[in-house]
């Protein structure tokens, strides 16, 4: 799936690591968990999500699956975890639900949480994703947006937010960024979709290792 492809980049970064295998996913919820690819590939697994919803399908996905993913109810800004307590950390297409000093909040607590020389991935919405621009303004690159368009469900209203280029390097600082990839796919929607027709996504991809 595009959305989780760069975690295969990821996963070789950690194989290639001499720290412990095991890997903390901030957002693991859904009906098809990214931890599952680790898990497959020996890791101890670790997942924390705020939406319960987003729990239980991660929960129904296990049991069809017949495997154990430990995804609990957490808040990333508030990881349940020990100083320095594990390997590797990533939060894919999740931190665009926070506002942007919630996710400042978030890459301390991922600072805090990996070992020395661990490894985290973590991903930001472009502003050249087209969803930039829907909803109501609140802040630079923060829009309120009333509905899940891109699934045509609607929801109250939540954050979105979305980034320039360069502005989520200031997270890295306690890092070394080694990777940083801007990715642009064009994906085309079923016509009968509310939001049918061609459809940018964009996001801005690091690979970090905390000093």
């Amino acid at each position: 799936h595009p959305l989780v492809r760069p975690l295969y980049g990821f996963l070789k970064e950690c194989n290639d690591s001499p720290l412990t295998r095991e890997v903390l996913d901030c957002g693991a919820g859904g009906s098809r968990p990214p931890l599952t690819l680790f898990y497959e590939h020996g890791y101890s697994v670790y997942g924390i999500d705020i939406t319960p919803q987003q729990v239980e399908l991660a929960q129904e996905y296990c049991m069809k699956a017949h495997i154990t993913l430990p995804i609990m109810l957490g808040d990333a800004r508030h990881i349940p975890f020990k100083d320095e307590s594990m390997s590797f950390i990533y939060s894919v297409n999740t931190l665009c639900h926070l506002s942007k000093r919630d996710t400042a909040a978030v890459m301390q607590e991922i600072e805090r949480v990996l070992r020395k020389e661990g490894l985290c991935f973590v991903n930001f919405v472009s502003v050249d994703d087209c969803g930039f621009g829907r909803g109501k303004e609140v802040s630079v690159g923060e829009f309120i947006q009333e509905e899940e368009w891109y699934s045509g469900i609607k929801k109250e209203g939540h954050i979105c937010s979305y980034y320039e280029d360069s502005e989520p390097d200031p997270y890295f600082e306690p890092f070394e960024i080694l990777r940083k990839e801007k990715r642009i796919t064009e994906l085309v929607i079923e016509k009968t979709h509310p939001e049918g027709g061609d459809w940018q996504m964009a996001d801005i991809c690091y690979t970090a290792r905390k000093l």
